[in-house]
């Protein structure tokens, strides 16, 4: 069974504030009580959900000219520890000596020790993402969490049908890992990755590893906006041709998550109100009959 989590967000984040904000998880959520979401801690992590804890960046690698995977330090013998699907709130420091955050999602393994991964795209304009690709190793940022978003359990639906933009990959493939990587999980995935041109694809690599892997149960299709003549993947826009091409049929056993720039998050899926509502159905997937659809 699959159960979102909405994220409570607070300027302060005191422990009071956020405890209190709790009660829109038992309201909003399933009844998931504020209690086990802030008391579950296990003894081997060391990022707490009730304060902001310092890490160090351990490296930094370049993905494309606006993309860096970022690795941080956890203690050889503790890990980050989340639920699928969860992010991280990352808080920087302004040069004027303001703090902002965002919350990224983790890309490395759920139970990788000594370390942890994500994934940054850099906006001119952003508050944040300047600053953490300019971090260079052993610099130290505060992080928060980790947050879930969305509780997954093995065999919840017969397929999972992911559609992803740009660094909107990263929370498609926590859950395609996640599902991949338990034996108990029959769930089949598809995945299709949408990018402007062939060098804005990221983490190419390790999605490919994982479709070798798991023939059986993962396929993934690129499509990109700009392809060149050599491209051997699909071209154009993410619209219901593409959808109803690749994705599973709507049923009541398929799920469909969409993570993207808002321009595309819409067109498929409709638009998304804010960083907690998900709003309605809309867009290419209302047309074809999904009705269980996450916006990441």
């Amino acid at each position: 069974m699959i159960h979102t989590r909405l994220p409570v967000i607070t300027n302060g984040f005191s422990a009071k504030k956020i405890l209190l904000a709790g009660g829109l998880f038992a309201a909003t959520a399933g009844g998931i009580a504020a209690y086990r979401f802030f008391n579950n801690a296990e003894p081997d992590t060391t990022v707490s959900r009730l304060k902001f804890t310092p890490i160090s960046l351990e490296s930094s690698e370049k993905l494309t000219h606006d993309v860096k995977r970022l690795r941080f330090k956890l203690d050889d013998d503790k890990r980050l520890g989340f639920n699928v699907s969860s992010a991280v709130l990352f808080r920087v420091r302004q040069a004027d000596g303001k703090t902002e955050w965002r919350p990224y999602t983790p890309v490395s393994a759920r139970y990788q020790q000594g370390w942890f991964e994500i994934v940054v795209k850099r906006y001119d304009k952003g508050l944040v993402s300047p600053v953490m690709h300019a971090l260079k190793p052993g610099d130290t940022v505060e992080v928060w969490g980790p947050l879930p978003f969305l509780d997954y359990s093995p065999d919840s639906f017969r397929d999972v049908g992911l559609i992803a933009g740009g660094s909107g990959i990263t929370p498609c493939l926590q859950l395609t890992r996640h599902i991949l990587e338990n034996p108990d999980d029959h769930t089949k995935v598809t995945l299709l990755f949408a990018n402007k041109t062939a060098d804005d694809i990221i983490l190419k690599d390790e999605l490919d590893a994982l479709a070798a892997k798991y023939p059986d149960k993962f396929a993934i299709h690129y499509i990109l906006n700009s392809a060149p003549n050599e491209w051997q993947g699909m071209a154009g826009n993410v619209d219901r041709s593409v959808v109803e091409k690749v994705m599973p049929p709507a049923s009541a056993s398929t799920f469909i998550g969409v993570c993207g720039p808002p321009a595309m998050v819409a067109a498929v899926s409709g638009e998304r109100p804010g960083p907690v509502a998900q709003g309605n159905i809309g867009g290419v997937l209302k047309e074809l009959g999904y009705t269980n659809v996450f916006k990441f």
